[in-house]
């Protein structure tokens, strides 16, 4: 190769090393967010209030709170805020397409500033006897305030803040990677998932068919009246369930304790890898229960007879299947 071939490929090396500096020196002033959707040209750009009928709700959020609202008119209202002041580009878009409210928290696009991103906050006032089919709402950093909300099927999805939820709805689906979720049920749900990657999961439901609660990592409580099937699952955390009603419940934790109240249920299995088991069930009709530990105790003050690890409670009728590989078991009267 030639001396001046050589000396081209040191210049381009040279010249990489060089931007590449610079990128790392401005990465930390310079951020950039946002996302692109479709149909962006039919959306309208800034707060409104809509007057015509919306039967369903899609609302993508990027950075910063999301709270419901309720008022006595009979509008939909949507409000942002925020401490900076909100340009063009960043206002909220909005398009009622049919019958259905689309929310998108700024213009189409990626969006670069030179210091912090964009944090605005938004509020959706609702009529207060308004129901909806589908509420699908998504938000990527900030909160999500629910205090009251009446849905066909509600679906809620946050990447990094806490969701605080009371809602009427027949299907609801909450699915969080980090924070704290808080979820209310009221009147009869068929169906409740709640997911967390990491971060504490509180549910109760008034009146559930099917309730099912996972997470990798933080503790779970489930309380509640009626519950016909429930499954939970935990990598790591504490479990806390009391119903006063249950049909068939199953509990799996990898590591913690798990506590539990049944009024009266059918069937009980619970499978811990290292936490004590604490049960407090009735004494009637009665139960047959397996209880095994491979390093732990097994303590009761039901009046209950014994055959090696099985164990018959009254009647016998009902069903409990407890084991842990490290940790005592306990069963007590309610």
């Amino acid at each position: 190769m030639s001396r001046k071939g050589i000396l081209t490929i040191v210049m381009v090396i040279c010249a990489g090393i060089v931007i590449a500096s610079i990128l790392f020196a401005v990465r930390g002033f310079v951020n950039v967010m946002g996302e692109s959707y479709d149909n962006e040209d039919k959306y309208t750009a800034g707060e409104t209030d809509i007057t015509e009928t919306v039967k369903n709700l899609d609302i993508n959020w990027i950075n910063g709170k999301v709270t419901f609202a309720r008022h006595s008119g009979r509008t939909i209202e949507l409000r942002e805020r925020s401490g900076k002041e909100i340009d063009e580009d960043m206002k909220l878009r909005w398009w009622l397409d049919g019958d259905t409210l689309r929310v998108q928290f700024a213009e189409s696009g990626f969006h670069m500033f030179a210091w912090n991103p964009q944090e605005k906050e938004l509020t959706i006032t609702l009529p207060e006897d308004l129901s909806f089919s589908d509420v699908h709402v998504s938000a990527t950093s900030g909160d999500l305030e629910i205090p009251s909300l009446t849905a066909e099927n509600l679906d809620l999805e946050v990447t990094s803040g806490d969701i605080n939820a009371s809602a009427k709805a027949a299907r609801i689906r909450v699915d969080s990677t980090s924070g704290d979720t808080v979820l209310q049920s009221e009147g009869e749900a068929e169906e409740i998932v709640v997911e967390s990657t990491s971060g504490d999961i509180s549910v109760k439901a008034e009146d559930a068919d099917r309730v099912k609660v996972r997470s990798t990592s933080g503790g779970i409580g489930v309380t509640g009246g009626t519950v016909k099937e429930l499954v939970t699952g935990s990598t790591s955390g504490s479990h806390y369930y009391e119903i006063k009603e249950a049909g068939s419940m199953s509990a799996e934790s990898t590591s913690g304790g798990i506590t539990i109240r049944l009024d009266q249920f059918d069937s009980l299995k619970v499978d811990a890898t290292s936490g004590d088991v604490t049960a407090a069930l009735p004494e009637k009709p009665g139960f047959t229960a397996e209880l095994e530990t491979t390093s732990g105790d097994v303590d009761y003050s039901l009046p209950m007879s014994s055959d090696g690890s099985t164990y018959v409670c009254g009647d016998g009728s009902g069903s409990v299947d407890i084991n842990t590989t490290s940790g005592d078991v306990q069963i007590h009267s309610i």
